[in-house]
């Protein structure tokens, strides 16, 4: 079955299964039959403006006009299913809807009337919905592909497509600023402190994140500062506020540590985090989060306990040269402690490093800029992730199989936010790429 025959066969039934936000979308795009469109009872419609959708509470769209039997009138509209979903709203008793110049309804059962008693005028799509554009619709929500329009993806248009991912980026730099901003007046508006406390979470990758995080709440870096140039100080800090250091141990260096650690504590009141919360099972030895607590110490002392160089630059080199430390001495031949093993350098590497800045350093920076109101470092965010390669992963290779591939890590990054927060969720209609190919649906 085409999709025109599929979106014909859809028509048959009066429920329109598909939401309201649909048929939202197909009043705004004009996505039905225009010609002759007229009012419930009988009035010519012309329309100057759909209106533009808007998430907030009170009609559906803003900033409509529309000329009935001549006359023009500017205002909202609201959309429903079915004309008695407004009384069943509420919408009769609510001022909010006074503005409201056209009803737009599927199907037409009931007059609606505003609080002052206006009967508003109604058009009903029921017999002028695109077929085609249901039909495709209802492809892209069964599609089992990679994404939903995996196999219409090639009718996109790449320039407007690659907007579309400049804009996404955008949404999902500014989603993780919403933690950043909270973490900030946590730590009453203390920019270096917060730069700590992401970075440590970078440290921990996606499954050592909150461990991580609950260390730098364990340990602040201003009680680090005072030891970074004493790498037994350091580490001791490190591991005895991540919890690793409650154990009976055979090696003498984590004894070491314990005794370093246990004085320290006691001198600065510190109380450790638990240690049920660190993650080591399944996972490659140069993430384990022993070896990646003794790389955050050489960065936290090679950087002189002053984190800020870190976003001081929009060149990946100078970031690259700081970050790349290396888990030494007794972690030479250890992944973990008292279990030896063959001597191999434990450097964080060039991957490690712009694994870091795409996932610590650029939301920090991006985020730091908007709280502390510098725009510099947005830009200088931006321009970080357009210098720096895309990550390899799963994820991203299954959009360049859909033809979509990562030319940066900035576009790398949009399309794991495009994936996960509009393909894994079907936000087709709210999708630039889901958009464009409803809207080539109209001939």
């Amino acid at each position: 079955m085409d999709l025109a025959s599929l979106g014909s066969s859809i028509l048959l039934d009066p429920a329109f299964p598909y939401g309201e936000d649909l048929l939202q979308f197909i009043w705004e795009q004009g996505l039905y039959e225009r010609r002759g469109l007229s009012t419930t009872d009988g009035r010519a419609v012309e329309v100057v403006k759909a209106g533009r959708i808007q998430g907030d509470s009170g009609p559906d769209l803003a900033d409509a006009q529309v000329r009935i039997d001549e006359q023009l009138w500017a205002g909202t509209v609201e959309v429903h299913l079915r004309s008695s979903e407004w009384k069943a709203h509420g919408h009769h008793h609510d001022p909010a809807y006074e503005n409201v110049v056209l009803h737009v309804v599927y199907e037409h059962d009931a007059e609606a009337c505003t609080v002052s008693g206006r009967t508003l005028p109604t058009v009903e799509l029921m017999p002028r919905v695109s077929t085609e554009s249901i039909g495709l619709y209802q492809a892209l929500m069964r599609s089992r592909g990679f994404v939903p329009c995996a196999a219409q993806l090639h009718r996109a248009d790449p320039l407007r497509t690659s907007a579309w991912l400049e804009r996404v980026l955008v949404e999902r730099l500014e989603r993780k600023m919403a933690h950043v901003d909270s973490l900030f007046r946590e730590l009453n508006g203390d920019a270096s402190e917060t730069l700590y406390h992401l970075l440590a979470r970078g440290f921990g990758l996606k499954v050592n994140a909150e461990p991580f995080g609950m260390l730098a709440r364990a340990l602040p870096l201003r009680v680090l500062h005072k030891y970074r140039d004493d790498a037994l100080r350091t580490d001791a800090l490190l591991f005895g506020q991540a919890g690793l250091l409650q154990v009976d141990f055979v090696d003498e260096h984590p004894r070491l540590l314990q005794r370093e650690h246990a004085l320290l504590a006691r001198m600065h009141a510190l109380h450790p985090a638990p240690l049920a919360a660190w993650k080591f099972a399944r996972m490659r030895p140069i993430n384990l989060p022993t070896i990646r607590m003794v790389q955050f110490a050489r960065l936290i002392m090679r950087c002189d306990g002053d984190l800020s160089p870190l976003i001081a630059s929009d060149d990946p080199a100078v970031i690259r040269e700081l970050l790349d430390v290396e888990a030494d001495g007794y972690w030479t031949d250890h992944w973990v402690f008292d279990k030896p093993s063959a001597p191999k350098p434990k450097r964080l590497g060039r991957i490690g490093a712009d694994h870091l800045i795409i996932n610590a350093v650029v939301p920090a920076l991006f985020s730091l800029g908007r709280v502390l109101g510098r725009t510099d470092y947005a830009d200088r965010a931006l321009r970080l992730l357009e210098r720096l390669p895309a990550e390899s992963n799963a994820l991203l290779s299954g959009w360049e199989a859909a033809g979509l591939k990562a030319d940066d890590a900035g576009r790398g990054q949009a399309l794991i936010e495009l994936k996960n927060e509009y393909c894994d969720t079907r936000r087709c209609l709210h999708c630039g790429v889901g958009q464009q190919l409803l809207r080539s649906t109209v001939k």
